[in-house]
Parts: C-alpha cells; structure tokens; sequence
C-alpha cells in the first residue's frame, strides 16, 4: 500500500472490528470476538505507523474495544462520543443476512425514508458528519486523526462528501475497515484497507 504523506489535515475512518454476535443482545451492545481483537491488533500496527494526532471512537462496546486496543498500541487516550454511533438498530429484529443486507442497502440508497431502524440513514449521517466537524475544529493543521465508528455512517458520511453512491464503499468495508481522506475538502478516497 502507498501512504499519502503531504501535508493537510487527513481523516482516517474506521469500521470497528469484528463482533462476537449474540443473537440474545442487541448489536449495539456486542462485544469484539477473539478474531475482532487480533484483527484490531493488525489495525493497531498500521496505525502507530501514521502518526495519529487524535483518537475518537463511537461508545458501543465493539467500537471502543477496537479504540482501545488501537489506543494502547499507539499511545493515545480514546475519545468515546454519543453521536459517532451507528444508524439505531437495536429494536430492529435480526433477520438472516441476506435480508439483512438487502435491507441495509435499500436504507443507504434511500436516506430520507424510514426504511430500517428507529430513524431514516440520512438523519444518522448528518449527526455522525456533525460530530466529526466539531472533532475535527480541534485538529492540527497537519494533523491525522482516526475515527472508530460504524458501517453505515460512514460510507454515507464519505459518499456525501464525494458526491458519490455510498453502497460500494459500505460493501467494501472489513472488519475492520479504513478509509483515509483530506480534510475538510477531500476529493477523492486516499487510501482504503482492510485487515483481515
């Protein structure tokens, strides 16, 4: 992989690692796997390499624990914050994964229906994008900040920002996943990974 290392502000957005499911609680209170904690090892690897100035996490349980082995590894405090959290699920039933990625993806690509969850897609991105740009005032010049969030909010955040479609970038997220732009007038996706 190449790393951009130009000057600017760079906003690294990151999909939490993966989930131990339990079918009993509701995704928001899922906790990391022992492979989601390996992986956000790997994660944590790349990421001491870039230097980042800052640390914030959604506070669901699977983000922050990802957060926090980042943390660890690179030295930085996490910064858990309310409203980086996913589109809200929690009293959606879980269906079989087919359905429910069909269900995802009509959500996406229809951001102002209440199509899934308590709330439409679209009012999840704005509060997510909010809250980055608020983060994000505090940021350095040259500064490279992670975020540790959620599927969903961020391939729609990164979509609008690219005016682009959101869906391939929400395909393409592992777990987990990043994505790196400039910030706050990114043009294109500087580098995308998976660590899997």
């Amino acid at each position: 992989f190449r790393v951009d290392l130009s000057p600017g502000k760079k906003l690294i957005l990151v999909k939490h690692s993966e989930p131990a499911v339990d079918l009993e609680l509701p995704p928001s209170k899922w906790i990391l796997s022992d492979r989601g904690k390996h992986r956000a090892g790997l994660l944590a690897d790349y990421l001491a390499m870039r230097g980042i100035g800052a640390l914030h996490s959604s506070d669901e349980i699977k983000t922050v624990q990802t957060a926090e082995i980042v943390g660890e590894t690179i030295g930085l405090p996490v910064n858990a914050v309310h409203d980086l959290r996913e589109h809200e699920r929690d009293g959606t039933p879980i269906v079989d994964a087919e359905d429910w990625r069909s269900t995802v993806i009509e959500s996406i690509r229809n951001q102002n229906e209440h199509i899934y969850g308590s709330k439409a897609v679209g009012t999840a991105r704005l509060r997510f994008g909010a809250a980055v740009e608020r983060l994000m005032e505090t940021a350095g010049a040259d500064q490279t900040v992670a975020f540790i969030a959620h599927g969903t909010v961020i391939s729609t955040f990164v979509a609008e920002l690219l005016d682009t479609d959101p869906v391939p970038i929400w395909e393409s997220l592992g777990l987990p996943g990043l994505i790196e732009i400039e910030w706050p007038r990114p043009s294109k996706i500087l580098m995308q990974l998976n660590f899997e």
